[in-house]
């Protein structure tokens, strides 16, 4: 496992062999949620602009915020 992580967030990264090939497995050090990533999320992630990923990362932290 390999944790990367900066001042307001940390995230362990773990290779996790499923039946249809490995995925990344990321889980959040500070909520516990998990996520599994195959290689075309992947993919997909490295064809998005530094602003396009902005506002995926904004979305999400709205969507996780408390009403």
């Amino acid at each position: 496992m390999c944790r990367v992580s900066c001042e307001s967030a940390s995230v362990g990264v773990l290779l996790h062999p499923t039946g249809n090939g490995r995925r990344l497995l990321l889980v959040s050090e500070r909520t516990g949620h998990r996520a599994l990533l195959d290689a075309t999320v992947l993919d997909a992630l490295c064809t998005l602009t530094p602003s396009a990923l902005t506002a995926l990362v904004r979305a999400a932290v709205q969507e996780g915020a408390p009403a």
